[in-house]
């Protein structure tokens, strides 16, 4: 299994609530891509955290990355709804070892 994660910040001006209801969407959409096994969403827990917001997404083999990244589905969500609320993120793929 692959963990894809992010984690990231939202620009200024962007409320909690605002975060919450993209996460909900991104569920409900990147969950209808084959391959994808489990999609969540954290909050960081202290306010002085360098990055406030998560999301992990489990991808079924290391085969599924491509084609998850190049799928319609993720390119619409990530285009319209993600990226324009998280200008300041990191993103990596991980084997999930045990």
């Amino acid at each position: 299994m692959i963990r894809h994660l992010i984690v990231f910040n939202t620009p200024e001006g962007v409320g909690r609530e605002q975060c919450l209801s993209m996460a909900e969407r991104a569920r409900q959409e990147l969950s209808r891509i084959p391959g994808v096994l489990h999609i969540s969403f954290g909050v960081a827990v202290t306010e002085n955290s360098r990055y406030s917001y998560t999301f992990v997404i489990d991808l079924r083999d290391e085969s599924t990355i491509s084609s998850y990244r190049q799928h319609p589905i993720h390119i619409a969500f990530a285009d319209e709804h993600f990226r324009p609320l998280a200008l300041d993120r990191i993103t990596t793929d991980y084997e999930i070892v045990y």
